[in-house]
């Protein structure tokens, strides 16, 4: 068994934010089952998580949400965005006063478990900038301490993890609207402007007191941007084409714009020490990354590595060949927008180089990504050997996250 603490929000970069792990986790193979409890949901928690917990759906058996409701702490909307993720969702509710407050992140497989519990509710703020504690524990099938810990867990809480409590509510429409219309639920701007008022009442009292103690300010940490935000509409108006009359004014037609999604084109889990440029002392670094199969999947079909990059993914960057003696080899250049552990570096222009020869004896990957003298020292100082690397697409712009 191996018991590893997760801090967060205590310092800017938050790399153990429990938001990281559950990312990661969700597209891992070898689980079955994941069940997370969470005493809060939001909206922007949820929508979130969502394109991790749709990536898991092609290999886990079962995903299972059970969120709270207390304390007007999960929104119609969060409930909401649970339904579409078309998963097995719950709402706990209760009438007595005590609060429905755990917050349990499960990951089963036929031979690893992955249990998450502390502080993190399923909320923007409670998986990356809150200041939250919990551990990860980690053991396999043959490990008895982790199982017996795994059969106190699911024994006491045997009711939620079978779902036949009688004070669970499966997620559909009918079920939210009528929570909604009972007042137990608020929308997703009441439940933000109860927490606004709060934190405004907070924030004032303590301008107070900090300029009488000498309080000092401190930085927070932030979402990385991996986690999505949902997009929000944004009205602009044009003027129509009118024909004038008399006492008439032109037709004002609003444009609605909506921002372009942002789309996982490949994904490599667990970096080696190659991918990340670590290697030891004397050894020459690659300075590249293959861009392999990984077993990415597209509309869930494993990608073929050898044309699926040169010619979809990169296909309308300008290629060149650049070997007089080698008619295959050909570069583009392409700026990516760099973010690493949730820290982003900047956009930097990058060298994509392909050579069908490669198949045959650089691992069946004719694609590579050439990160230059200016990332490099940024990917060996922060030591990214089993970290996740997400590439992303929006349009033609292209971002590169490691978690």
């Amino acid at each position: 068994m191996k018991i590893s603490f997760l801090g967060q929000g205590f310092e800017d970069k938050s790399v153990d934010a429990v938001g990281n792990y559950l990312m990661n986790f969700l597209c891992q193979e070898g689980f079955e089952s994941f069940t997370g409890i969470s005493a809060f949901a939001s909206e922007s928690g949820v929508y979130g998580l969502a394109h991790y917990l749709n990536t898991a759906k092609s290999n886990f058996k079962n995903l299972n949400l059970i969120v709270g409701v207390d304390l007007e702490g999960t929104s119609k909307e969060a409930l909401e965005e649970i339904l579409d993720l078309n998963i097995n969702g719950y709402i706990f509710y209760q009438k007595e006063q005590p609060v429905f407050h755990p917050k349990i992140y499960l990951f089963e497989g036929a031979k690893e478990f992955k249990l998450i519990i502390g502080s993190s509710n399923l909320t923007r703020g409670g998986l990356f900038t809150n200041v939250e504690s919990s551990v990860l524990i980690e053991f396999n099938s043959s490990d008895k301490e982790g199982l017996t810990l795994l059969s106190e867990l699911k024994g006491y809480y045997k009711s939620l993890f079978d779902f036949s409590d009688p004070n669970l509510f499966k997620i559909s429409p009918n079920v939210i609207a009528d929570f909604y219309a009972d007042g137990i639920i608020p929308d997703e701007t009441t439940r933000r402007n109860n927490f606004h008022k709060i934190a405004i009442a907070v924030s004032s009292q303590a301008n107070t007191v900090a300029k009488k103690a000498g309080i000092q300010k401190r930085t927070t940490a932030k979402v990385p941007s991996s986690f999505a935000t949902k997009p929000r509409r944004t009205t602009t108006t044009a003027v129509a084409s009118v024909t004038p009359q008399t006492n008439t004014q032109p037709i004002i037609t609003p444009v609605v714009q909506l921002p372009q999604p942002r789309v996982l084109v490949w994904q490599k889990l667990s970096l080696s020490n190659s991918d990340a440029q670590n290697v030891p002392t004397g050894t020459a670094i690659t300075a590249n990354l293959k861009l392999s199969q990984a077993r990415f999947k597209v509309n869930n079909a494993i990608i073929d590595q050898t044309t699926y990059f040169r010619n979809q993914v990169f296909n309308n960057l300008t290629w060149v060949q650049t070997k007089p003696n080698n008619n295959s080899y050909e570069e583009a250049f392409c700026p990516f927008d760099v973010t690493i552990v949730g820290n982003p570096i900047g956009t930097f222009t990058l060298k994509l180089s392909h050579d069908p020869v490669r198949i045959a004896g650089q691992g069946n990957t004719p694609t590579w990504l050439h990160w230059g003298n200016a990332i490099l020292p940024f990917l060996q100082q922060t030591n990214i050997t089993g970290r996740t690397l997400n590439l992303y697409q929006t349009n033609q712009s292209f971002s590169i996250e490691i978690v």
